[in-house]
Parts: C-alpha cells; structure tokens; sequence
C-alpha cells in the first residue's frame, strides 16, 4: 500500500511552497555556503575544508497561471544563488503551456542573462489546425564563476509568430548546484540537417518492424564517458530542444512522426536504457513543438561508453498491417534544433527504474491507462495509474538532494474524443515538483507527444532523510469518449545527486 503521508524530510516547507522568509519578489535567496556532507565515491575531496555549494540548490515553482505577451524574454521562474568559488551548475524546467492566440512560444533557461548555455522549447500552435495545451522541457549546465547569480526560466513569443500565450500553475525551475556526479555535455545550438529516413519499402527490401536491428538512426549529438573508479556504476543521461518540419519528402507533404532515440556504442536502445522521443508533425497536431528524452546506462569500472542522441522516425512496417493505419512509410521530414545533452555519473545517488523485460529497438509497448467505455484491461480515466516506481535509499551522511526526472508518451484512438493527459512524481505518497500536462484534440488523439515531469529535494523544500523512499511516476488522463489512452514501457524514472 502505498502511504498518503508526506516524504520524511529533513525539514522545510511542502515542496511546491515556497518559503517567504527566504523570498523576495521572483528572487530566492538561500543559506550560506557549509562543507559537503558527503562526497561521491572514488572522488577524491576534503570535505571540511572547502565550501559546499550544494545548499544553494533551489526549486521555483508558479501557483497560478502566467501570461507571456511580446518578443522580449522575460523571467518566469527565478532562482538567486551565491557562489564562494567556481561551481558547475545543472538547471531542468518542466511543466505546461497553453495558447492564447495562436503564437509560437519559446522558453529557455538563463544564468545571469545568458541563454547560451540552455535548449530552447518552441511550441507552434499557429501552425495547427487543432491547437491545445502542450508540455514543455528545457536543460542547462554550466561552470560558473564566484560570486552571486541568477538563474532564470525566461519565456517569450517568437518572433515569426508573436502573440500571447500562458505558462500553467505546476511549472517548475529546477537548480541543481555542484553535483556530485561527473558531468559530460554537447549542444546544438542551431538546428541539424533534414532527418528524412525510409522504415517501409518493400520494393527495396526495406521493412523496419519492432525489435528490427536495422532502424535507421541519424547521429546529432554524441560524447564518450569513462568509468575510471574501481566500482560499477550507472549513468543518467537527459536531453531536450525542439523538433520542427522541416522539408517535402513528397509523402503526406513531410508531415508524420518525429522520433527522437538515445544509443550506446552505437546500439539501438531499450526499453530499459531509454525513452523515446515522439512528436506528430502534422497541422493536426503541430510543425513545432519541445522535445526530451532521458536514459540510464550501467557503466563498469574501466569501461567507455559512446552516448548519441539519434533522430528517426516512428516504423509502420508489415508487423503494423494490422493497424487501422496499416503497413506504409512514414513521410515525415525533420529537423532537431536549439538541443542539449547531458550525462551524469559517479554521484552518491544515482540509478533508475526499470519495469517488466527489456524489449529491443522497440516503440510501440503500449499499455492502456484511461478509458471511459470500460475497455478490457484499461483504468477508468481519471484514475492514477503508477507506470514507474523505486524504493530509493538515500546513504547516511547523504544530504538528501536529489534530482528525479520523469518521461514518458501519450497516444490515443483516431476517434477518441478530446483528452488530458497529465504525469507527476510522487514521493512517499505526496506529489511532488513539475505537473507535466499534455491535450489531445478530439479527432486527431493518436498523434503521439511526449510528456515530462521532474523534482529537486532541494534544501527550502525539505531535503530527504537517510533511508528508504518511495518514488512513483503517475499519469492520469481525462476525457470523454476514450477508447484506449496508452503510454509506453520506456524508461520512465531517473535520478542523480
């Protein structure tokens, strides 16, 4: 049974409020720098002696809904730190955004006004016929300098399409400060080449089916991390940026389903060492919109390990004969801009959770979590389906500061009515960080989007006790006329220190 009390913290206020005496207008300011509790195993540090930025740690939160108007970025979220010396910083934000017009919204993260070192969301809603409420996704990281700083959620109309837009209650800025963990990072700050790959051409002999060793992936980003301790370890990689349409391929105008994978050494992934990414780009869904995935690979001591962010395109190959779209290529033509990736390792409190068999180069292991008309094996909707879940052991001598992240995809009928599709964290019973919120147009339900939720047990929250924790990953989804609203087996949960 899972309990309905709060997470034991270590003190502090519930997680989603956000301490007055330590505020001041939109900037948060938190305690003096102290030692580190506690130092990543084979990392050699003399704790004591040197400053712990980890207490500047910090998460932002909105409690109602904000409306952006103009070019201009302006904050949103923002998080006020101090820095006794030069400190690498990692900065996630997660949450939702909905039209007010018809603009196309753009959001990143900046460090004292810079936005260089952050992926940029942009969310098109003018370029759909059916515009609804999307989730959002955006990474940073950088090393930083002594001295006071800034971090900002900043948001704004582009400007090929300016209007109005809102950012929903529940969205969230994370700031993580001195990880534990080793870091490795690459940006593509400006957009990749057209992905525009065959999955079904019988003629040619080409029949990308699930599980198919073949699926053709096109590299974007890619680094190698290095195991050099002498204990095995995991590795937690997370990536955003925004996926856009990008040319003709002369099948449906270009138009179909974007799919964004994660490799290791060159390996398509599973459904234990990452999530996919998928976004339909089609009018009836969008021609831009945020895109993130994130992974968990097991790094033995000694080993490398070739990380890639690959690009794709969802297969519908002889095994989808069958389906109400049946067997045929899928014409989309994309493009990955504004994109960050990063992979984190060696920290005290790293892993992931993982459920049922791991399934080779596979994106379609639905599982039903919502239906109005009782279809065998599915939850009513508006029930919290649990798609993910650990009990997490934070170490004695830990200080509780962890960084969870949620991913996952949502998809329903053709002919399934309009839906709301919203993912949470939960832990030890009480929902915690991000609302990751994704809608469905009635009409045009099954084009797939990805939705992302995360949380920081940063120090103003209540950091989490030494010992055992619950954490859970919750999706629920509302709606009428739902047939079968499914989400996939992926990797749903990591998290690191």
């Amino acid at each position: 049974m899972v309990s309905t009390a709060p997470h034991r913290r270590r003190g502090g206020q519930h997680p989603q409020l956000l301490p007055s005496l330590l505020c001041a207008g939109a900037l948060c300011w938190p305690l003096a720098p102290v030692a580190c509790p506690l130092s990543a195993f084979d990392v050699p540090r003399a704790d004591g002696f040197e400053s712990c930025a980890r207490l500047q740690s910090g998460m932002r939160g909105l409690e109602i809904d904000l409306q952006v108007e103009g070019t201009t970025p302006v904050p949103v979220l923002a998080h006020a730190f101090t820095l006794s010396a030069p400190t690498r910083v990692l900065a996630v934000a997660d949450g939702r955004h909905y039209p007010v017009d018809a603009p196309a919204a753009a959001l990143r993260i900046a460090f004292d006004g810079d936005a260089t070192v952050s992926s940029v969301a942009v969310m098109d809603w003018g370029s759909s016929r059916r515009p609804v409420m999307h989730g959002f996704s955006v990474l940073a990281e950088a090393l930083l300098p002594a001295g006071d700083h800034v971090a900002e959620l900043q948001a704004f109309a582009h400007p090929t399409r300016p209007g109005r837009f809102r950012i929903g209650s529940g969205s969230t800025l994370a700031l993580l400060a001195q990880p534990l963990s080793q870091i490795a990072s690459a940006a593509l700050p400006g957009a990749s080449e057209n992905i525009h790959v065959t999955t079904y051409a019988p003629a040619q002999g080409i029949d990308i089916t699930e599980g198919h060793p073949a699926r053709p992936l096109v590299p974007l980003l890619a680094y190698s991390i290095r195991n050099s301790g002498s204990r095995a370890l995991q590795a937690v990689t997370l990536a955003a940026g925004r996926a856009f349409h990008a040319c003709n391929s002369g099948i449906d105008e270009g138009h179909g389903d974007a799919l964004l994978g994660l490799t290791a050494d060159g390996l398509c992934p599973n459904t234990h060492s990452s999530s996919w990414a998928v976004n339909d780009l089609d009018p009836d869904a969008e021609l831009q919109a945020p895109l993130g995935l994130h992974g968990a690979h097991e790094l033995p001591p000694g080993r490398s390990l070739a990380l890639a962010l690959v690009g794709s395109e969802l297969a519908f190959g002889s095994d989808q004969a069958l389906s109400p779209s049946g067997a045929h290529e899928n014409g989309v033509c994309w493009g990955l801009g504004s994109a960050r990736m990063l992979s984190a390792w060696g920290g005290g409190v790293v892993g992931a959770a993982r459920s049922g068999p791991p399934q080779f180069c596979s994106t379609y292991t639905w599982r039903c979590v919502a239906s109005t008309v009782g279809t065998q094996g599915c939850p009513p909707a508006g029930s919290d389906v649990v798609i993910a879940g650990a009990v997490l052991q934070i170490p004695t001598g830990h200080d509780g500061i962890v960084l969870f992240n949620a991913r996952t995809r949502i998809q329903a009928a053709s002919a399934d009515g309009f839906i709301t599709a919203s993912l949470r964290l939960r832990i030890d019973g009480a929902a915690v960080g991000a609302l990751g919120m994704q809608q469905l147009a009635a009409g045009a339900a099954q084009a797939s989007r990805t939705l992302s939720a995360s949380h920081l047990t940063a120090p103003e929250a209540g950091t989490l006790e030494s010992g055992p924790h619950l954490v859970e990953v919750v999706v629920k989804v509302d709606g009428s006329g739902i047939l079968h609203a499914a989400v996939p087996s992926d990797l749903a949960l990591t998290w690191l220190d």
